[in-house]
């Protein structure tokens, strides 16, 4: 609809600009009226639309002139008194609102009700909600899922934010991009309810979104204006991201929702996160009076967005204030997250409960490491086996082996020596029998420890398998590595071929276009392993080869034709 009333400024311009008597401009304001009438413009939103929409600054632009085209108006000042006069062009004294109008709509008291009406959020409602708008593979959820988690405005999670890690602030990001800012440039830093680095790589993810890079190019074709532009990005995803809000958080109907509606609101938008968000993250972060949580909460949300100088530039506190009506009783707490999707999934109820007293036990979290943990324990478990059988295989082909040679030794004369590899193959067979004795110890004590609830050393946040349990290849040097034909030698030179071309990307490559897709063909190169132990290696760490491309949005074709990642990349 504001693309209509776009047009009608547009016709109402064209048509008056020319114009030099009150005469003549009157009809067409007259006529413009008549339309607006016909429209369900609210009285609230009529005036921002008509701002929005170009026609106060297109008014502007034309020579005014005083009892010919324009009218000197008083301005006044809070008190009533005139402060100042401003000549005006008839039309935009003509069109939308009038005085009364005006005078209404800047009286209104909403905040004040809204303010002493206020609302309590439940911590860990809100932040498991956000958690499964942030893994989901939706693009209007995730996004809704990062203004949530950093109480930034639409626009500025779709188009405009960057996020920068900040050293030992695991939960902050130096945060560029603020919108509504009219030509100032604001970098500061803001506190995220997830860890950062999780945020910032969700954000990413959304940016290589195809819808989202295609509504940018679409935005920026057809408007100049970077203001234009962001207004348009709102408009045009409001609505399914409401959609989300409203799915996620309550609707209107919905007797428990995760968010209770502000004062005054019969649903759940994108505002309200914005203002939850800032309640969540100034009750966690600041411990101070009520003075120290409102700056701390301006800060935050942008209304001061640079070091504050003087009292003066306190007058914005008013604006935080409006974002103050809910509040919380409960601690907040510091969510951790992996880098995985988290899915359901349904367990027996006395499954459930020895979750939950694994979870005690070891002191995890949450029920998805309790369950991560199990399962890296039946890999491990498994190892062992396929160790075992390998061990009893080549132990029963010595024992054939010995059979064979004491026979000929009993055919042989009395006085004959036995030969001495007769004797190396004994001490052969006996070191395999121990090292059989060992692997069974390890299944037995790795399965009677599951059962037991033993607690076990937290894993290592990248998995890595080293097949060898006598030595730890991670801290054998580089050139010994890859002179090794030995299983966990080449386990250990793929993972840091992988880490090699996922640091070129992070840190060297400015765009994709330098960027190398991690894939069989890439890691092959770079580390000299067969292409069918790579491609194992994949598979065991899909996860963690995936997240890296998909951080960038790298495609499996992404380096076709582009050579060997050896000229660029070493390990």
């Amino acid at each position: 609809m504001s693309k209509a009333l776009e047009e009608k400024i547009k016709e109402l311009f064209d048509a008056t600009k020319d114009l030099h008597s009150f005469e003549e401009i009157k009809p067409y304001c007259s006529s413009f009226n008549d339309w607006l009438q016909q429209t369900n413009y609210s009285e609230k939103s009529l005036g921002t639309l008509l701002s929005r929409c170009g026609l106060y600054k297109l008014f502007k632009s034309i020579p005014l002139f005083q009892g010919k085209n324009a009218e000197l108006i008083a301005k006044h000042n809070a008190d009533g008194s005139v402060k100042g006069y401003e000549l005006k062009h008839y039309v935009p004294l003509l069109c939308g609102l009038n005085k009364e109008q005006w005078e209404s709509r800047n009286n209104s008291t909403r905040t004040i009700d809204r303010l002493e009406n206020g609302k309590e959020i439940d911590p860990e409602r809100y932040i498991e909600t956000t958690e499964r708008l942030l893994t989901s593979e939706d693009p209007h959820e995730l996004a809704v899922g990062l203004i949530a988690a950093t109480g930034r405005r639409p626009h500025e999670i779709l188009a405009r934010a960057k996020f920068k890690l900040v050293k030992d602030k695991p939960y902050k990001v130096t945060f560029s991009g603020q919108g509504k800012k009219r030509g100032e440039k604001p970098v500061f830093e803001i506190d995220t309810l997830f860890p950062a680095e999780y945020v910032v790589k969700c954000l990413s993810k959304l940016r290589c979104e195809p819808g989202t890079t295609q509504l940018l190019r679409e935005v920026e074709k057809q408007f100049p204006s970077l203001t234009r532009q962001n207004v348009e990005i709102d408009k045009r995803r409001n609505g399914s991201l409401n959609r989300v809000v409203r799915a996620y958080f309550g609707d209107t109907g919905q007797e428990n929702p995760v968010l209770t509606f502000r004062h005054g609101e019969k649903q759940d938008n994108n505002k309200a996160l914005r203002a939850a968000c800032a309640v969540l993250v100034t009750e966690r972060e600041c411990k101070g009076s009520y003075g120290a949580k409102i700056l701390y909460a301006s800060k935050f949300l942008g209304h001061i967005s640079k070091e504050v100088k003087s009292d003066r530039e306190l007058s914005h506190l008013v604006t935080s204030a409006g974002y103050s009506d809910y509040y919380v009783t409960k601690p907040i707490p510091y969510p951790t997250m992996s880098q995985e999707k988290i899915a359901n999934t349904r367990v027996l109820a006395s499954d459930l409960e020895k979750i939950k007293e694994l979870q005690k036990t070891w002191e995890l979290p949450n029920q998805q490491e309790v369950i991560n943990r199990l399962l890296k324990s039946s890999e491990q478990v498994a190892t062992l086996q396929r160790q075992l059988i390998e061990a009893q295989n080549q132990i029963a082909q010595l024992e054939a082996t010995n059979q064979q040679q004491a026979k000929e030794i009993e055919q042989m004369p009395q006085q004959e020596v036995i030969p001495p590899e007769s004797s190396n193959l004994t001490e052969r067979m006996e070191k395999l029998e121990q090292l059989v004795y060992k692997l069974v110890e390890k299944i037995d004590s790795g399965a009677t420890a599951a059962l037991a609830l033993a607690p076990t050393p937290r894993p290592a946040p990248t998995p890595r398998v080293t097949v060898e349990s006598d030595k730890d290849w991670s801290q054998v040097p580089s050139e010994e590595l890859k002179g090794s034909k030995a299983r966990g030698a080449i386990e250990e030179r793929i993972y840091r071929a992988f880490r090699a071309v996922a640091d070129y990307n992070d840190n060297v490559a400015p765009s994709n276009s330098e960027r190398w897709y991690i894939g069989n063909v890439t890691l092959r190169q770079l580390s000299g392993s067969n292409g069918q132990v790579v491609g194992d290696w994949i598979r065991r760490h899909q996860t963690l080869v995936d997240d890296h491309n998909n951080k960038y949005g790298l495609g499996q074709y992404h380096n076709k034709g582009r050579g060997d990642v050896t000229a660029v990349v070493s390990w």
